[in-house]
């Protein structure tokens, strides 16, 4: 088998840089990062474009850009990928911009009930006649919240006194999140079983997502990540 791979000293045969690959687990970005390309290069951009996405690189040192492209040659990039790979990052921002901007306002309105955050306490305890009797107990204001869960809570909020979040509902179990979607805030909601468990819930507050900045480019990176996904499926398998 000949040799396809040379890293500093070592040659590297085919099945050397397969099973690197595989052992690493490097398969997954490399498909990931193949049909991003393919997509990029259907685009271009401007010089002007270029001196602007490296302008801290280039007012630290003039010769950045020269430099780089010396870098790319000696590790082995193909002369006509040189310029493909110095252009790809701002390549990459127009793809993201062009293609998935003009999709977070049906994205967001679609996901929103997800998106909302929630605060609560919660107390779980496998014994179901003890979380009514818990319920009944903190219904009627004989003891607190954070008291019993820290006696009785069986899950990982004990040691919070209950207290959980900010969360967005959609990290939470979906039969939580329906509780919580309908709960009046100070209200403590009488016991579910989820997973085996009786869970008392009291939410503190509920703020509703906002289409701000951060929110726009959480979900560009959702749609982003999405679409690779199914373009690694199409295009690999």
């Amino acid at each position: 088998m000949s040799v396809v791979l040379t890293v500093g000293k070592r040659e590297l045969l085919g099945d050397d840089v397969l099973s690197m690959l595989s052992g690493h687990n490097l398969l997954p970005p490399l498909m990931e990062a193949m049909v991003v390309d393919r997509a990029l290069r259907k685009l271009g951009c401007s010089a002007e474009a270029i001196e602007d996405y490296y302008r801290a690189e280039l007012a630290a040192d003039s010769a950045f850009l020269e430099k780089k492209r010396a870098q790319l040659q000696f590790e082995g990039t193909r002369e006509e990928d040189i310029d493909f790979f110095i252009h790809r990052p701002v390549l990459l921002e127009r793809f993201r911009e062009q293609r998935f901007v003009p999709l977070v306002g049906s994205a967001f309105l679609k996901l929103k009930a997800g998106l909302d955050s929630v605060r609560f306490s919660m107390l779980r305890n496998k014994d179901h006649e003890l979380t009514r009797e818990l319920f009944f107990r903190l219904e009627s204001g004989e003891e607190s919240f954070d008291s019993l869960a820290v006696r009785y809570a069986e899950g990982r909020e004990a040691v919070s006194g209950g207290r959980i979040g900010p969360m967005e509902m959609k990290q939470l179990h979906p039969a939580l999140a329906r509780v919580l979607s309908t709960a009046q805030p100070g209200v403590v909601n009488p016991p579910v079983v989820i997973d085996g468990f009786g869970v008392i819930t009291l939410l503190h507050e509920k703020r509703a997502a906002r289409l701000d900045d951060a929110m726009k480019h959480y979900l560009v990176d959702q749609l982003f990540r999405e679409w690779v996904k199914e373009e690694v499926r199409l295009f690999f398998y």
